[in-house]
Formats: structure tokens, C-alpha cells, sequence
């Protein structure tokens, strides 16, 4: 949903929109890709209730092995490319970084079509721990859509209450963010 650094975009070859999922391999992380995404040291430090109510946190199985095009730290050092220039550029460039993903979407790697793309959390990095992975997968080449991914361990968890709320506030406490009621 709405404007992200690899999504909306149409595919090369049919110019249909391609549904895009973003995840995550710990729930700090996608938490913090999403629902904190704007809380930096350069920004306002707030996050609004209303915003928790249209989220949810879902653990999923993925359907089978993703084939994704390799954005992480040591791959772009190799081919000489500035994390800022991709997985970490601010949202006026989005984009230029969608046409890459547009671009990924219609190849083949490997000869095998490409899934998604893989990177290093750079919204992790503000919790200073370790490297974290995170990936934008194309739905149009995996089964997609709300439901056709098996859910496992917790499942979904709601972020206004609850176990997901709790999670929310520890990790707003860890990036010295507050929780508000209305903006």
C-alpha cells in the first residue's frame, strides 16, 4: 500500500501493477521498516495511534525458496554502489529506486526470474544491533494476496493491543519515540 521505496510499479512486460510484500526476519525489524520508518534522529520522534489500527504483524510461511536479487551491504560494495543511492535513499528519490525494482522484476539472474530484493535494514541500524534482513518480494510470481500465505508461530498480532501494542511501546521506548492518540 501507498508510496514506498520499491513499490507501486507496473511490470515491463504486461505494465500491470505488481503487488509487492515487504518482510522482515524479526519483528523489530519489520516494525521499524513500517510503523517507524520515519522516527530517525533527523525527524520528529512520534508515532500516531491511528496509524497501529490499519497494521497488523504477521508471521508467515514463505510458500518456497525466493530467488532475490542481492542488495545487501557487500554486494553493493562489490559493484562500487552507495547504500544511499538504493536501500537507504531518502523517499524524494523512491522513484528512481521503483524503476530499479521495475527493472529487477522483468529479469532473470542466474536463469532463474527474479522474486524480490534482499538488503540490510538500514532502519535496524537505529536500534544500533546487529545487521538485519529485509526483502520486498513480487507478488505477481508467488502465490499473493490476503490469506494464500500460510501463517505460523503467533500468527497475526494486532499493533493497537495486546502483544503487538507491547512490542510497539519496546521498541518506541528503544528509539526514545512516543506513542500519540491523535495527531
Amino acid at each position: 500500500m501507498g508510496s514506498t521505496r520499491f513499490a507501486p510499479f507496473e511490470a515491463v512486460d504486461t505494465g500491470l501493477a505488481v503487488p509487492t510484500m515487504y518482510l522482515a526476519s524479526s519483528e523489530a525489524a519489520a516494525l521499524l521498516e513500517v510503523v517507524f520508518h520515519e522516527v530517525h534522529h533527523r525527524s520528529s520522534r512520534y508515532v500516531y495511534e491511528r496509524d497501529l489500527r490499519k497494521r497488523a504483524l504477521a508471521h508467515l510461511l514463505v510458500p518456497r525458496d525466493l530467488w532475490l536479487a542481492d542488495l545487501r551491504d557487500p554486494e553493493l560494495d562489490r559493484h562500487g554502489i552507495l547504500r544511499e543511492q538504493v536501500v537507504s535513499s531518502p523517499a524524494e528519490h523512491y522513484p528512481c529506486t521503483r524503476r530499479l525494482a521495475r527493472q529487477l522484476h522483468a529479469r532473470e539472474i542466474g536463469g532463474r526470474r527474479v522474486d524480490g530484493m534482499l538488503w540490510n535494514s538500514r532502519q535496524a541500524e537505529l536500534l544500533d544491533g546487529p545487521e538485519v534482513e529485509v526483502c520486498v518480494v513480487f507478488g505477481d510470481g508467488l502465490a499473493s494476496g490476503r490469506g494464500s500465505w500460510a501463517l505460523t508461530g503467533p500468527g497475526v498480532r494486532n499493533l493497537f493491543e495486546g502483544p503487538g501494542r507491547l512490542l510497539v511501546d519496546a521498541v518506541a521506548a528503544e528509539l526514545d519515540a512516543v506513542v500519540l492518540s491523535a495527531p
